[in-house]
């Protein structure tokens, strides 16, 4: 299972390191502009089309005016359909550009969070390993699909609403004082909540936007421990642990649940709360101009003036609570992409030069050169080793479990640097090519063979994606897999399940070998690859693995020291040093460390059995 989260409560920590954003972020707002600059004629498109929306909604209260005054209450009809015709051309209008508004603006929304979704994927893919080796893989999914989901709701629905809403009371405000420019105080009575609606915005930010992104954390540790509990399904049912998955997912969810409510509590308090306050000004408006009169006695709102008002103001308030809804929606996305701006800020340990060149004709000659290593937070786990492989030599290291052998490998393809010494390839340091042209000629078979949710043929071909079916079919017999694959019900083309779930350990083996073959690399690392499978299986793939090794050079990490008899050279490793190095009948007569760990699995008869050494410290 994973180690984040098997201690405890250490999925939210991941999100301590998030800075809050708000509206007005520089880094933010440049962003913005530097995403949706490209598009700044659909931009202007949506905005003409906003505003003439927006002029059509607001023709209509000024329309009722002289439509009661002087229709209805002066009976004059030959005017009916006059300002009919205004009002239905109005609606036309208005529901046309609202059209053409929500197409552009909603699909240039979701163009952004394309874009955005991409952007993230693409920096998560140049991250270092060591990136990943920090944070769970949950949370990170979290990050790519429900963060991205809350940004979504501000650029697709919230931003439209908001530019809509903005015009629409700005120009209600614009045509209240014009219409009752001689009585501005009317006017003023219906719009006096407004400071005190500002505050409240203001003051209900600073409390739920922590709430907000200890939700998002919160909806990170669930994915967390949902994708481990499913991964490791068949841990949790080996050990009946089912009831221990389900209380800790309970509480999880319980966390969540506990956030969201403080949420919805805040939410559905206040703003009713402040609706009530807003909805004053309209019945302050209608108290003042209904009792108050101009100084010629007559009323200050004739029956035409009360229903532009109430119109008017109706209005103003329907959108200004519109706004309070939206801004809801901000605070929840900003909480979002605060989580999504963190990745993007992590810059990957392992880069390539600026001046990097491209690794070209390797003969597959390797050098270590005084090299030590050590993890972020670990102590030194190598020091300063020196190991030479000419090309075509097959390398076995061997040591206990916590010895650094896998630490070593893992410095070849450059999936971590040394702290200090030098990683050659044909007398090329690793650091001055680009990573892709140096694991271009590598590859690499896994203990524990990961395969993806495909086909068998797309998952041979994913260590060459232009090979052709005869090039496969090849590598497939080379690696003893095709006497398996045609029996399969697709044959190449039978889905295999996540991690490959429908194949045996064996078969994931030969798979994994025909991949390792088909991208036909220089150098190979094995790390142990007959270790988890039975004798049989064993046979076969040592017979596919001896095909992989012809012409190139090899690196071996051998549990089951009887694999590696036939080695060029073996390496002892011991807390991170070498302690022993030559061939397996002179390190046999040499009586020192390896021939005893050899001699221990031969008395205990683990040559088709052991998959670990004797126990040593872990790494």
């Amino acid at each position: 299972m994973g180690r984040h989260m098997r201690g405890g409560d250490d999925g939210g920590k991941y999100g301590q390191d998030v800075k809050p954003l708000r509206l007005s972020d520089r880094r933010m707002l440049a962003w913005f502009y530097r995403e949706l600059g490209p598009f700044w004629l659909r931009i202007l498109i949506g905005t003409v089309a906003t505003l003439t929306a927006s002029a059509g909604s607001l023709v209509w209260p000024w329309v009722m005016r002289p439509l009661v005054d002087e229709v209805i209450v002066g009976r004059r009809l030959e005017l009916l359909a006059h300002y009919m015709g205004i009002l239905i051309a109005a609606y036309i209008a208005q529901q046309i550009f609202s059209a053409l508004r929500m197409n552009v603006m909603h699909i240039l929304g979701q163009r952004f969070v394309f874009n955005l979704r991409m952007e993230t994927y693409e920096h998560l893919q140049n991250l270092s390993l060591s990136y990943y080796d920090d944070h769970p893989t949950g949370d990170i999914m979290s990050r790519l699909s429900n963060d991205v989901n809350a940004v979504e709701d501000m650029v697709v629905h919230g931003a439209d609403e908001v530019v809509a809403n903005v015009v629409m009371s700005v120009g209600v405000v614009f045509l209240l004082f014009w219409a009752f420019w001689t009585t501005p105080l009317v006017v003023f009575a219906g719009l006096w909540p407004l400071p005190a609606f500002a505050l409240g915005i203001y003051i209900f930010s600073r409390f739920v936007r922590p709430i907000y992104r200890k939700i998002r954390e919160d909806l990170g540790d669930i994915n967390n421990e949902l994708q481990e509990s499913i991964a490791g399904i068949r841990v949790v049912k080996a050990f009946v642990r089912e009831d221990y998955e389900l209380a800790r997912f309970r509480k999880h969810s319980w966390a969540y649940f506990r956030q969201s409510v403080r949420g919805i509590w805040m939410w559905s308090t206040f703003f009713p709360v402040l609706g009530l306050i807003t909805s004053m000004g309209t019945i302050t408006a209608l108290w003042y101009g209904a009792a108050g009169s101009t100084p010629s006695g007559q009323p200050l709102l004739t029956a035409g003036g009360v229903a532009l008002l109430m119109g008017y103001l109706g209005q103003f308030y329907g959108p200004v609570g519109g706004l309070i809804r939206v801004y809801d929606i901000f605070n929840r996305a900003l909480a979002a992409l605060a989580r999504i701006f963190n990745i993007l800020d992590e810059k990957p340990e392992i880069k390539d030069a600026p001046d990097a060149t491209e690794l070209t004709d390797v003969k597959g000659a390797i050098y270590l050169e005084n090299v030590s290593f050590r993890y972020k937070t670990g102590e030194v786990v190598l020091k300063d080793l020196t190991i030479n492989a000419d090309p075509g030599e097959t390398i076995a290291l061997v040591g206990r479990s916590g010895a650094g052998k896998t630490s070593l490998v893992n410095l070849l393809p450059r999936f971590y640097d040394p702290i200090e010494g030098r990683v050659l390839v044909d007398g090329i340091d690793v650091r001055t090519v680009t990573q892709a042209s140096l694991r271009h000629h590598m590859a690499i078979v896994l203990q524990e063979t990961f395969l993806f949710d495909g086909t068998v043929k797309e998952n041979i071909a994913y260590g060459h994606l232009d090979a052709t079916d005869e090039e496969i079919k090849a590598a497939c017999q080379a690696a003893y897999a095709e006497e398996f694959i045609l029996d399969l019900p697709d044959q190449y083309d039978t889905r295999i399940g996540e991690r490959g779930v429908k194949l045996s350990g064996g078969q994931r083996q030969r798979i994994a070998i025909a991949r390792a073959l088909l991208a036909d690399p220089r150098i190979l690392i094995l790390d142990e690859a007959t270790s988890l499978v039975d004798t049989e299986a064993e046979q076969k793939i040592q017979a596919a693995l001896d095909n992989l090794r012809q012409g190139r050079t090899v690196f071996v990490i051998a549990h089951r020291l009887s694999t590696v008899r036939n080695a060029d050279k073996i390496l002892v490793l011991e807390d991170g040093e070498i302690v022993e190095e030559d061939t397996h009948d002179a390190l046999m007569a040499r009586n020192g460390l390896y021939a005893e760990m050899y001699q221990r699995q031969f008395q205990l008869g683990m040559w088709e059995e052991t998959t670990e050494l004797p126990e040593g410290p872990g790494v």
